[in-house]
């Protein structure tokens, strides 16, 4: 091998492992940026919310409008958070009167586990206004409760939402990896609940728009 094929061999090799370093790097940076942001948003201020009761899904069986799960995903979160206990940080879990507010976002990874914990969580408290205490708890900016209807039916509704491309958070994502990309295109996170006419509540939901 010439003189200068070594030189050119050797410095290919050096880019390579500079190339290998900075993507390194950068998933790193990723990483520890989400969980920089996912530690804020688990961040629950002021004094805990006093709950009604502790709810499960023997005694209260999740479900959305009356409809049982379908989706496997669904089925999944039900199962994975089938206690209101389930839904917490491991140190609140462990505890004879948990603080509802210390939810584990870092185990909310999708839609389904965060619906099926805000109806854990809410269902305990026992009512909308405790509802909105717990989103606001969360650093959320939040609506309600206010009065509606669904199917020719009165209906209560509360609703908290922040905007990640403006605080850098993402309370709820799949991926670490992706989450900062996601963060920088999703403008608003949504996150609801209604009662029937009869207090008791129906329905949860979580949603991200990047329109």
């Amino acid at each position: 091998m010439s003189r200068r094929n070594w030189k050119f061999g050797k410095s290919v090799r050096v880019k390579r492992q500079l190339l290998l370093l900075a993507v390194t790097a950068a998933v790193f940076e990723g990483v520890n940026w989400y969980d920089r942001a996912r530690a804020e948003a688990q961040d629950a201020s002021g004094p805990p919310i006093e709950y009604d009761h502790l709810s499960n899904e023997k005694n209260e069986p999740y479900g959305s409008r009356g409809g049982i799960p379908q989706r496997p995903e669904e089925k999944c979160a039900v199962r994975q958070f089938s206690d209101v206990r389930d839904c917490l940080v491991r140190v609140e879990q462990e505890k004879d009167i948990p603080d509802l507010r210390k939810i584990d976002w870092q185990r909310m990874t999708s839609t389904a586990n965060i619906r099926v914990c805000m109806f854990r969580i809410f269902a305990s408290y026992g009512t909308p206004e405790k509802a909105v205490m717990w989103l606001k708890a969360q650093g959320l900016t939040t609506t309600g409760p206010t009065d509606g209807t669904y199917a020719f039916k009165p209906t209560v509704n509360v609703s908290g939402r922040h905007a990640p491309t403006e605080d850098g958070l993402l309370y709820v994502s799949g991926s670490r990896i992706t989450a900062r990309l996601a963060a920088k295109l999703i403008y608003s996170e949504t996150f609801a609940a209604s009662w029937d006419e009869n207090g008791i509540l129906t329905t949860t939901s979580h949603s991200q728009s990047s329109e």
